[in-house]
């Protein structure tokens, strides 16, 4: 769907490359999570995705067709983002405003409007909120109708640039979960940009940059088979991970193995005490 091909940046006040011989290709309807600490490049990498900066050098294709002037406004049309803060991106009085604004900068008819604020809304199971006010919600009601409003713009790609570092774990848990419900059953393509490790149990594929180039490539369980490669690149280790990595080595065996989900470990420790 999206594909890098040698792709290097660098901002014109600059001479050195921000992001260098960038290869990447994301696959329709997958999730993909691009991790790595502040300063890799993955903002940068993020901006040439939405068409924000141009490349220096190489390619970058959608669909088969490149990124040029020409066809930047197609392309936005395609991708919805959701950033860090909800509260920059409200500019409705109300959820239901707020979501509207969207639809008309996208010349949507009015009479489509209410059906598509109420399914976006139950989407992320915030219906009965749309006509609050978004300064009287939660930090993780906020990212909710933030996603709910780029939800209803019908995107093909949704990037979420660190979309859940603001929240605490459980609403942090909680819109991943909502993310991913939306991501399998409307096949919506999820970017994640993040240097938080712990999204990547979501991902179906994984990207680790450090210092403007891609440094690793591959799923969950190849990650993790490897876990001096986070510690490598100052990201931390997810929680469930190291549990797990703890327990092995306290109990002298690989117990506790890459596949299994939390639900599993609590049951082996369990049946363990």
């Amino acid at each position: 769907m999206i594909k890098f091909e040698n792709v290097f940046f660098k901002y014109s006040n600059s001479t050195k490359n921000v992001l260098e011989n960038i290869n990447l290709n994301i696959k329709k309807g997958s999730w993909t999570s691009i991790l790595g600490e502040n300063g890799s490049g993955k903002s940068t990498l993020m901006k040439l995705l939405y068409g924000q900066h141009k490349p220096t050098d190489g390619k970058i294709l959608i669909n088969g067709t490149e990124y040029t002037e020409e066809v930047y406004d197609e392309i936005r049309n395609s991708i919805a983002v959701v950033f860090q803060n909800p509260d920059n991106q409200f500019v409705g009085a109300t959820v239901e405003e707020d979501i509207a604004f969207g639809l008309e900068n996208r010349n949507i008819p009015t009479e489509l409007m209410d059906s598509i604020i109420e399914k976006s809304l139950e989407a992320v199971d915030m219906l009965e909120y749309r006509k609050y006010e978004p300064v009287s919600l939660s930090g993780g009601q906020k990212q909710r109708v933030a996603i709910a409003s780029a939800l209803a713009l019908n995107p093909q790609i949704l990037i979420l640039d660190e979309a859940t570092s603001m929240l605490d774990p459980k609403a942090r848990k909680s819109i991943l979960q909502y993310i991913k419900k939306i991501n399998k059953e409307n096949e919506i393509t999820i970017i994640s940009i993040t240097h938080d490790a712990e999204e990547s149990i979501y991902s179906d594929y994984i990207e680790i940059m450090n210092k403007g180039k891609i440094v690793f490539t591959g799923n969950y369980n190849m990650l993790y088979a490897e876990p001096d490669i986070l510690d490598k690149f100052n990201l931390e280790t997810p929680f469930l991970e190291r549990v797990k990595n703890e327990l092995n080595d306290q109990l002298g065996s690989k117990i506790f193995n890459i596949t299994e989900d939390e639900g599993s470990v609590v049951e082996k420790i369990c049946k363990l005490i």
